[in-house]
């Protein structure tokens, strides 16, 4: 009897210091949530009060001012140098999970118009609170969880045409015209921004949404008698022709272009930094930046510090476009042929951040264009992921990036990550003349391996990956699944994700 009391009271006093725990646990848990949403506060504030400040001295400017262009160190921050030169024999075998420690599978919910194809992979972004979905149909919102909110605008065009099984884009110019936004897009805390354009009227806008307010329903009726409504959410925030439209006329009105959706994703010609500036980012000729105030005055320019001399090769090489990224709202680059990514800073500061040390390796613009000249040894970068704890990059060797020279296996392609917290660069174990870009194997789950863009790393440096529902269960199908050894618990997620999808489904994998 004294025994069962004494148990009864020891339960009892379990139970109640379990359940403290369990209330202390939750307070401590919404106290850091608070803190979280204190922190997005405090930035967003500061971040609002130097945007103040930036227009209140933009202000007082006479007109047709032009600040100094200046390439200035941070000498708090100076520029990290990547050597290159005399790492390239510091290898490694690397797989997912020496980079990071879980996945997470975001199922997208299905648009409501079923009139918006859904055979194209989105590019995500991500704001303090949601997520962004784009691609050549137009912009959609959803939560953080895959939940639809909204259409922000819904694309029309002509002369376009996807090819998912080559997965490539053909722009005919004959017969092209759109009234539709760019598949870029950024935004500070919750607004959204994207470039809206009409071919046909000539507009041309940088479009502002706060995605935190209640958005109205999308009214995508055409009016004839008003063709310049606006087809898409938000205001405007920068004309863009700053009231002088120039509708659409191709150079070449018989000619056609066609891009690989991963190179069309990559690219950001347009971006606002702030409310009081936008930039220009330019891949040819002198210039290689210009950043403007909203009226469309040039308030600073750079000159590309490397310029072609004389050059009169007719067949001439392009393989190198260089890198361009927005990263926590801020505008990063580097140029072709080039060895430093720079930050933009308004109204007229670029910043170098990091700078490749390729020694012998280095080539110049000069030689690199020049399509006799032998590149063997020489180096180039190419592809760049700044994330959270790691920078994932790329680089050309011995040839130029082509279809010829990969059919002769004439060119390689070496893999590299850099440990930020370490300082170290260590080289990938990989066959460079293998062309596969997903070169870290997946342990985590037995899934998709992973390499990276640069255009698809969110706020918190993590790293986001388009899907199908068809790539789903043709991995869970596949030899190299069911024969991975990672484990079964997580192998088994994948396996129940694949059958609860159909094939057109669209799911963000989230690698953390």
């Amino acid at each position: 009897m004294k025994l069962n009391l004494l148990l009864s009271i020891l339960l009892i006093i379990c139970f109640s210091c379990k359940n403290k725990s369990l209330k202390l646990n939750e307070k401590d848990l919404a106290q850091k949530i608070l803190s979280e949403e204190d922190i997005l506060a405090q930035k967003e504030e500061l971040r609002l009060k130097r945007e103040q400040e930036l227009a209140d001295s933009l202000a007082k400017l006479p007109k047709g001012f032009r600040f100094e262009a200046k390439r200035e160190v941070d000498e708090k921050n100076p520029p990290i140098v990547i050597d290159i030169a005399n790492r390239m024999d510091s290898i490694k075998e690397f797989k997912l999970s020496d980079v990071a420690q879980n996945i997470q599978y975001i199922k997208m919910q299905n648009l409501p118009d079923s009139g918006i194809s859904n055979n194209m992979l989105y590019k995500y972004h991500m704001t303090d609170k949601y997520l962004v979905a784009s691609n050549i149909y137009g912009i959609h919102l959803f939560t953080k969880n895959g939940k639809y909110q909204n259409t922000i605008i819904k694309n029309s065009w002509s002369g376009m045409k996807y090819e998912k099984k080559k997965d490539w884009i053909n722009f005919y110019f004959s017969n092209f015209g759109a009234i539709a936004a760019g598949i870029s897009v950024w935004s500070q805390g919750d607004n959204l921004y994207y470039r809206y354009q009409n071919t046909y009227t000539g507009q041309n806008y940088i479009m502002e949404v706060d995605c935190s307010k209640e958005l109205v329903a999308l009214n995508t009726t055409f009016e004839p008698e008003n063709q310049r409504k606006i087809m898409g959410m938000g205001k405007l925030s920068v004309d863009l022709n700053h009231g002088h439209d120039r509708p659409f006329k191709a150079r070449h009105p018989n000619g056609m272009n066609t891009f690989k959706r991963e190179n069309y994703y990559d690219k950001i010609n347009i971006f606002s930094p702030d409310k009081n500036t936008y930039l220009s980012q330019f891949n040819y000729g002198k210039d290689i930046l210009q950043i403007f105030n909203t009226r469309g005055d040039t308030l600073s320019s750079f000159k590309k510090l490397e310029q072609l001399k004389n050059f009169k090769q007719k067949g001439f090489r392009m393989f190198d476009r260089g890198n361009s990224y927005e990263l926590n709202g801020n505008y990063f680059f580097r140029t072709n042929y080039n060895d430093t990514i720079f930050k933009v800073i308004p109204p007229n500061i670029i910043q170098p951040k990091y700078v490749f040390h390729l020694g012998n390796h280095k080539v110049s613009i000069q030689d690199a264009m020049n399509s006799t000249f032998d590149l063997t040894g020489k180096i180039i970068p190419y592809e760049w992921a700044d994330a959270k704890d790691y920078i994932f990059m790329s680089f050309i060797k011995d040839n130029n990036l082509c279809p010829k020279s990969k059919h002769d296996k004439s060119v390689k392609l070496h893999y590299a990550i850099y440990d930020k917290k370490n300082e170290s660069l260590q080289f990938i174990k990989y066959n460079p003349t293998d062309y596969t870009v997903n070169v870290l194997q997946n342990d985590i789950d037995g899934g998709f391996s992973v390499w990276p863009k640069s255009y698809m790393i969110n706020r918190k440096g993590e790293i986001m990956i388009a899907l199908s529902g068809e790539d789903i269960k043709k991995k869970v199908s596949s030899d190299e699944f069911k024969n991975s050894t990672a484990p079964a618990v997580n192998k088994q997620k994948l396996t129940e994700l694949a059958a609860n999808c159909k094939n057109d489904d669209q799911v963000l994998m989230l690698v953390k």
